[in-house]
């Protein structure tokens, strides 16, 4: 698999005064500073692949120059691993030529092999810094180093053709001239102008493309990290001077961005990184969209964002709101003439209001208390002009690595564009997008087709260098396999055993439940605007209805639940769920209806779950009213839940009968893994959750919760550090359900995971698991363990060409060849039928495995896996356990309040990142009430 995107680079798109899309020339400064183009000796090389020390050509005066040339330290924060690299652990090989069953088919997938010449690459490491006005040093921004690498390309004659990141690291397929001394430019004219200067140019590494095959041809286990991201690089070459390119995406800069009416624009673009297969180099294409900040004044991106006039209505908690989405946003001045470049730190006082002093070299402080000093809104009267809206807040922006305040008002600067937006999409957003980023499979197929011909690759200079051909004429054939889907075991109304069967990834539930529980006390808490005779109206069928619907899947219900009407307090809300629990509620019916009914829900859940242990069952009052005319299908979505959540067992799989061999005797236990980040704050910490089976048909789950906290909020912990806990506490739960038996087989599947990745948690997470079973096991024997990464978010699709009509291919799909690993264990598994778009398969990386599966066993169990989710009935994407994990994490975050996520807030910015270890992140075991804490809440 190809490792994407860029590294983190110091000072990369570090924001820096001048003038943005400026018309270039170059000078060269004087001729002393040159390019010494004298021959190297072979002998000054090392072997191929390994870096190079100390050969750049220096003289005295050079290194003088250098030494006082330092580049400046990068304040920003840059996101570091406290974990550390290590190779403990091997990934499996495959353990066979993959597997036979099921139907055989042809597919086609949205990969383009790619030939490429064995050459030698040369890599260069080039330091290039803006020199401002006072002659200090400066970063320089990633479209201003673009520039000054082209301007050497365009100006110096006979100059070899060069590939750059864009950082600090250039390529070439010759040696290069060596710069003796720095190197000074100038791009632009007059007031426009900005000086660069290039400090070095210094050979490091040399790669021999060879290294590529030798991986393929499984010559080597040492997967050519490097030389695939030089190769990756030399095909965004092209694409630069049309496109956005944000790691391995790309976004046609000439194109508007789709308004999504929130300061925020949604932009298509493709997806492009090469995979090292087993059928060679492939190139893989697919359509990707994002969101971008739009590019507009402040004050109007922050009215849209707000969604009102901030002229006329600003308050606290707004601007609270705004800053923590905005931080550290690049912004732009609109006032100078010229475009300088900062990023956002904090709201201030008003430009009215607030007062500096001015000090040597224009350096200022503000103030709010001396008579002596001026406001920023007589300065900006005084030096630019009046203020249309001086009652706003001014913004402290950061420039380039200074600490000290600039205090800007609002209305004098804009949103840089380009910019990615995280924050996610709220319903109405979702449904716009989802009609232009939802496409059947044939509109996906074209457009793939199309940007492959628009690219052009044959056409391509840079491509040429190394004589790379990408065979763009068709994706990839390949040969798949449908593999048999389970039988579901229900039970009929004289409680006799009925059989399901699933068809196109679907069954329908015509019988009883397998078990359910007897509910004695119970009831409905309506939550939200004071109902109405309609509303009533809705609210009483619904309680009526609803024991009988129940019962058709084989609940016993002794009597119609209480229905209750409150509003929206919280402290009305509280009290009435602390009521139910006194009374011994088992469940609780919550139907929210309210404008706010998010903030409800979340109320709901944390106090339900963590303090008083009452289960509940959340129902949307729109949604029920839009299907009070078909109660049944309704009630019989939510059944499914609230059995599970009390323990009972909708549907049975024998799993067993999915493997070749397997003993009666075999205990199995399920785990599944996830850890979710927050997605607009990086000082909230990260949630751990894992979920293990309980019971003997492996459909009951408990879940346990961590909370993951870097030291600076901007570390990330790729693997679950309390993993030994957690699992120590699953195992005893599942002996306490078998009678004091312990699982001797344990099937693990993680979920969020990259694959630079996989090696860090095979290190770490299986050796936790390990230790925590010899801590219960003691001198028993130790189960064996197979532990497998799902990976959801990747770019490769499949296509079933089948009477002259491209379709999507069938639940149950798998393919473990052709495009997959050249040694290790992995396959694509589409497991769920589209309803929507192009289906996306799941795909699967088996790191470790005790049980010596094959393909087919491994392939079988986890497609049989995905037909045991509680929530529906149909095969979902990924094995259930992995997808309760998936749940119990997201549904974490309404378990904590505003006030738990302000106590647990960190405010580091000027800490160094360097040298941090696990030992720096604190972890937090989530507790929840114990009536609940080992049923399934998450559902």
């Amino acid at each position: 698999m190809s490792g994407r995107g860029y590294r983190k680079l110091r000072g990369n798109s570090r924001p820096s005064g001048g003038v943005a899309g400026a018309s270039s020339r170059s000078v060269w400064q004087n001729s002393s500073q040159t390019f010494n183009s004298g021959e190297r000796s072979s002998s000054a090389f090392p072997a191929l692949n390994e870096p190079m020390r100390n050969l750049s050509i220096d003289t005295a005066s050079a290194r003088t120059s250098r030494s006082q040339s330092v580049r400046p330290s990068n304040s920003r924060r840059t996101l570091c691993s406290a974990v550390p690299d290590t190779a403990v652990l091997t990934p499996i090989r495959r353990p066979d030529k993959g597997g036979q069953n099921g139907q055989h088919i042809d597919v086609y997938t949205n990969h383009f092999r790619v030939d490429i010449d064995k050459v030698i690459v040369y890599q260069y490491d080039v330091d290039i810094v803006m020199i401002d006005r006072y002659g200090k040093i400066r970063f320089a921004r990633k479209d201003d180093r673009w520039e000054v690498i082209q301007t050497i390309i365009k100006e110096k004659k006979d100059f070899p053709i060069i590939w750059y990141d864009e950082g600090k690291t250039l390529y070439s397929r010759e040696i290069l001239p060596e710069i003796t001394l720095p190197m000074q430019f100038k791009l632009g004219k007059n007031e426009d102008m900005k000086i660069f200067q290039l400090n070095k140019l210094n050979l490091v590494r040399q790669d021999n493309i060879e290294n590529i095959y030798k991986f393929i041809q499984q010559k080597t286990t040492i997967r050519p990290h490097e030389t695939v991201r030089t190769i990756e690089i030399l095909f965004k070459q092209h694409a630069h001077n049309d496109f956005i390119c944000i790691r391995n995406q790309f976004y046609d800069r000439r194109r508007q961005l789709d308004d999504l009416g929130d300061g925020r624009g949604m932009a298509k673009g493709f997806y492009q990184a090469l995979f090292l297969t087993q059928y060679g180099p492939t190139l893989n294409i697919n359509l990707t969209f994002t969101c971008f900040y739009m590019p507009l004044k402040f004050v109007d991106f922050a009215s849209q964002y707000l969604r009102k006039d901030i002229t006329t209505d600003l308050t606290q908690n707004d601007l609270k709101v705004l800053g923590k989405i905005i931080r550290n946003l690049q912004i732009e001045t609109m006032h100078t003439g010229r475009k300088i470049f900062y990023r956002f730190r904090e709201f201030g006082r008003p430009a009215n209001q607030l007062k500096f002093s001015c000090g040597d070299n224009n350096e200022t402080t503000a103030t709010t208390n001396s008579v002596e000093e001026i406001t920023v809104a007589d300065y900006f009267a005084k030096k630019h002009r009046r203020l249309q809206f001086p009652d706003l807040p001014c913004i402290n922006a950061i420039k380039g690595n200074q600490n000290k305040p600039n205090w800007l008002p609002m209305e004098m600067v804009a949103i840089v564009e380009w910019q990615r937006a995280i924050k996610p999409l709220d319903k109405t957003q979702r449904g716009v997008v989802s009609k232009n980023t939802i496409l059947k499979p044939v509109q996906r197929y074209e457009e793939i087709m199309k940007i492959v011909g628009n690219n052009r690759f044959d056409r391509d200079p840079y491509l040429k260098e190394l004589s790379i051909h990408v065979d763009d004429k068709e994706m990839i054939k390949l040969k798949a396999r449908i593999i048999p889907s389970p039988q579901i075991q229900y039970r009929s109304q004289g409680k006799r055993d009925a059989i399901e069967y699933v068809r196109g990834g679907k069954w329908r539930i015509r019988n009883w439940f397998c078990s359910t529980p007897e509910i004695h006390t119970w009831g409905m808490i309506y939550f939200g605007d004071q109902p109405d005779r309609n509303i009533r109206s809705i609210l009483e069928n619904f309680q009526h209805e609803l024991p009988n619907l129940l019962e058709r899947n084989g609940f016993v219900i002794h009597n119609v639940p209480s229905l209750i009407i409150k509003g929206i307090v919280d402290r009305e809300i509280t009290e009435t769920l602390c009521n139910a629990s006194k009374q011994q509620w088992q469940l609780a019916i919550v139907i929210l209806n309210s404008y706010d009914s998010t903030r409800v829900y979340e109320l709901v859940k944390r106090y339900g779950n963590r303090t008083i242990g009452l289960m509940t069952q959340c129902v949307n009052f729109q949604a029920l009213k839009r299907n009070i005319s078909n109660l049944r299908m309704y009630v019989e979505n939510i059944s499914q839940k609230i059995n599970g959540k009390l323990g009972g067992i909708n549907g049975i799989i024998n799993l067993k009968s999915a493997l070749s061999h397997s003993s009666k005797d075999d205990l199995f236990m399920f785990f599944g893994a996830d850890v979710t980040h927050s997605t607009c704050s990086t000082d909230r910490p990260s949630i751990a959750a894992v979920v293990g089976s309980c019971d003997t048909t492996n459909n009951l789950y408990a879940a346990r919760l961590c909370e993951q906290y870097p030291k600076t909020g901007r570390c990330s912990v790729e693997i679950i550090k309390e993993l030994e806990t957690m699992i120590g506490q699953l195992i005893q739960l599942f002996a306490e359900h078998h009678g004091g038996y312990l699982p001797n087989k344990i099937i693990f599947y993680r979920d969020g995971v990259d694959e630079g990745q996989y090696q860090k948690v095979l290190d770490n997470e299986v050796t936790k698991i390990k230790s925590a079973c010899r801590n219960i096991y003691g001198k028993r024997p130790l189960p064996q363990l197979t532990f497998i990464v799902v990976k959801k978010r990747h770019n490769t699709r499949f296509f079933l060409y089948e009477n002259k009509e491209t379709l999507n291919v069938q639940s149950g799909t798998v393919i473990d060849q052709g495009i997959t690993h050249p040694s290790q264990f992995d396959f694509y598994l589409c497991s769920q039928a589209a309803i929507m778009g192009t289906s996306r398969p799941a795909l699967y990386h088996v790191l470790h495995d005790d049980n010596q599966f094959s393909s087919d066993d491994i392939q079988q169990l986890t497609y049989w896996l995905c037909h045991t989710d509680m929530r529906c009935t149909k095969s979902v994407s990924i094995p259930a356990p992995v997808h309760y994990a998936h749940l119990a994490a997201y549904a974490s975050r309404a378990l904590k309040s505003d006030e738990d996520h302000e106590r647990d807030s960190l405010d580091d910015d000027n800490e160094e990142l360097e040298n941090y270890t696990l030992d720096d992140i604190k972890t937090k075991l989530m507790i929840l009430d114990e009536k609940v804490a080992d049923d399934m809440w998450f559902l």
